[in-house]
């Protein structure tokens, strides 16, 4: 009986300590309760459930190495236990409500609502090789965004990367912030157009100091592509270069940035931009439409993170040499400023802007300003306009913000001519993204 209620509980690994039974196996064998054969039965099926439980163990830890990791930091991001591979859903959505007044423009006024971004997508890498695919689906008609293969890796203390396809051209700073993370609700009057383009099929390659103090970046694109492909005749060479003068830590820094832009000919050129929203009626600002020889840009900037404080300011030039007739200078700059309320600090990565973490479960606000001024120049027949964008941001949480902004034209030239209405917009916007 004894002998049965030993060997019913030595199959029961889970319930006894294995070395233990050895020991209580053994003062029966020496007290004479079992015998010599019970005593060789029971320990070697001891060891051989401890045996198993080994295996078992083994078994386990070999299959948690070889599982993906899953993490949920903001965002869902699968990759392997050696980070060797990884793969990561993403995308956007950003729903506005709108309500223009074009003053005495004559331009019909809109009120309503806009989907203005709706992304999906994903990115990952594989060892040192990195893909990327976005594509936005707002308008109902589906625009490729981001497109490519990259290779990167590091160099001593220097990183470098390589992306072929579509993505972002090495030019101008406020283009290249994402609509996640930039401070209103549009870009400045020049960015993400003709004169500071936001992204061409083409090559990019970049090489930056580990901290991101300093970064260079080149690209040579051939237009955005277009179902599948691109037309552009002239292409486009680019190059980017940041410096850190300033760094007491990631929330207070000063960088400093410069870009040069060159075109060729052989395509034809416009640049017109609405003034106060992305649903205004009629673009004021308009050079029309004419065939180049080839154009050429530069941009200076610079961006000052001190704790909760944070500006930026951005100047940008660009000239299109015409076919036949006088060039036509295109220049503008924006200068803004905000600050957080309860006290988080705008995130600083690679350099540029990224997003912010509320520091408390009621979320974060902001408050920002912005003015900016855009001319151009046609041979003394110049449009101008002068802006104030006032900003308040509301984030629940690290993914989700709720945006309200004022725009107002308070100066604005028309073909030479000082025209005596002020455009202005009231802009609400509820944004997520993963």
């Amino acid at each position: 009986l004894i002998a049965g209620a030993l060997f019913g509980s030595a199959v029961l690994p889970a319930q006894a300590n294995n070395d233990a039974m050895m020991d209580l196996l053994k003062v029966l064998k020496d007290q004479g309760t079992i015998t010599s054969e019970n005593y060789e039965l029971l320990t070697n099926a001891s060891k051989a459930d401890a045996e198993e439980v080994e295996a078992v163990k083994n078994d386990l830890k070999t299959a948690k190495s070889e599982m993906p990791k899953i993490t949920t930091d903001g965002k869902i991001k699968i990759e392997s236990q050696d980070g060797n591979w990884s793969f990561q859903p993403i995308g956007r959505v950003m729903w506005d409500a709108i309500d223009t007044d074009e003053d005495d423009s004559g331009a019909e006024d809109f009120q309503g609502t806009e989907l203005r971004r709706a992304r999906l997508g994903f990115e990952g890498s594989i060892y040192d090789w990195g893909y990327k695919f976005e594509g936005d689906f707002a308008t109902g008609d589906t625009s490729i965004k981001d497109a490519y293969i990259s290779y990167g890796n590091k160099f001593n203390d220097l990183g470098y990367d390589v992306k072929l396809g579509q993505s972002h051209v090495a030019y101008g700073l406020n283009t290249k912030i994402s609509s996640k993370y930039m401070t209103f609700m549009d870009r400045p009057l020049f960015a993400d157009s003709s004169v500071s383009p936001a992204r061409e099929s083409g090559v990019v390659a970049s090489l930056a100091a580990a901290d991101y103090k300093w970064s260079l970046a080149t690209s040579l694109t051939n237009g955005e592509i277009e179902s599948g492909s691109t037309d552009s005749n002239g292409s486009t060479f680019a190059a980017r270069a940041t410096f850190v003068p300033f760094m007491q830590d990631k929330t207070h820094l000063v960088q400093l940035g410069a870009g040069l832009l060159t075109k060729g000919g052989g395509d034809d050129f416009r640049f017109r931009q609405r003034l106060v929203s992305h649903k205004d009626a009629t673009r004021h600002l308009d050079t029309g439409t004419f065939a180049t020889d080839g154009s050429n840009a530069y941009t200076l900037d610079a961006l000052g993170v001190f704790g909760s404080f944070h500006a930026i300011a951005e100047y940008n030039d660009y000239t299109a040499e015409r076919e036949t007739g006088s060039d036509v200078d295109i220049k503008g700059y924006a200068i803004e400023a905000g600050y957080f309320l309860t006290g988080e600090s705008l995130k600083w990565k690679n350099g540029y802007t990224s997003g912010i973490t509320p520091k408390s479960p009621a979320g974060a606000w902001q408050l920002a300003a912005r003015f900016e001024t855009l001319e151009i120049d046609d041979s003394g027949n110049s449009d101008e306009a002068d802006k104030w964008t006032l900003g308040v941001n509301y984030y629940p949480t690290q993914n989700t913000r709720l945006m309200l902004n004022y725009d107002n034209v308070t100066d604005l030239q028309v073909n030479g001519t000082n025209v005596n209405y002020e455009p202005s917009a009231l802009k609400f916007r509820a944004q997520a993204y993963w």
